[in-house]
């Protein structure tokens, strides 16, 4: 598993690997963003972006 974080945070930092993640704009939408992801519409992290 070392071995594996190490690869992985190498490929990540090159750019060669990009974690996904849906971003949601404002407070107003977060009602709708964790709707969406009980429901399963994210890709990767479900976020809300407050600024």
């Amino acid at each position: 598993m070392p071995q594996a974080l190490q690869e992985l945070g190498t490929l990540v930092a090159q750019g060669k690997l990009k974690p996904r993640e849906t971003v949601a704009q404002g407070i107003e939408s977060a009602p709708e963003a964790f709707l969406g992801l009980l429901k399963g519409k994210n890709f990767g992290k479900q976020l809300v972006k407050l600024i």
